[in-house]
């Protein structure tokens, strides 16, 4: 199966919803750090905050309730 550039492309309100989404639970887990862990438990957070997103939620509160420690 081939992903289309639609498929993948964020638009510029979507990116900030997102943002503000990882923002809120990268504070919530104490990631601001510096650390390499920090960064790589960010990276992965981000990654699962898309994926969950591509998946159709579009709720703050659900993605937040669905990705809180």
């Amino acid at each position: 199966m081939t992903i289309s550039a639609a498929e993948t492309t964020l638009e510029p309100q979507e990116l900030a919803f997102l943002q503000t989404c990882f923002d809120v639970l990268r504070r919530e887990r104490g990631l601001e750090g510096v650390a390499l862990s920090d960064k790589r438990a960010a990276d992965n957070l981000a990654a699962e905050i898309i994926e969950l997103y591509r998946t159709g939620i579009r709720d703050p509160g659900e993605l937040t309730a669905k990705l809180s420690s």
